[in-house]
């Protein structure tokens, strides 16, 4: 049998100056601060997973701003994820809220960034530092 690498989407967005995390609540990486993203449905693009997955995660509308790139590591997720990762911008003035996959929302300075799971400090790294 050959294992196939499922393609996922992260959201790296920027609200007031500073980038929104979840903490997750559940395995790989529970507990740990990481982007809204998920996995990239047949129907759909990755682009338009990205805003899907925010909406689901957050409530929370965006419009993708810029790819920010592929990141394909085989260490990156223990479950061999592949990610494509966009910078977002927030549309209107929802306040994210968590939903069943996170424990809690939080903003913090890109610089200053609190410890994360899969390779998302690098994501934000590239998004916003670079």
């Amino acid at each position: 049998m050959v294992e196939v690498r499922a393609l996922a989407t992260d959201a790296v967005i920027v609200l007031e100056g500073e980038v929104i995390l979840l903490e997750r609540a559940h395995p790989p990486f529970e507990g740990d601060w990481v982007l809204p993203g998920g996995l990239v449905e047949l129907d759909e693009t990755a682009r338009e997973a990205c805003v899907r997955e925010v909406t689901e995660e957050l409530g929370l509308d965006v419009a993708v701003e810029e790819f920010v790139g592929l990141y394909d590591d085989p260490n990156r997720d223990e479950r061999g994820n592949v990610s494509a990762a966009y910078r977002c911008t927030p549309v209107g003035d929802d306040t994210p809220t968590p939903r069943e996959e996170a424990r809690q929302v939080g903003t913090f300075d890109p610089t200053n960034l609190p410890e994360m799971g899969f390779d998302h400090k690098r994501i934000v790294t590239d998004a916003l530092l670079n």
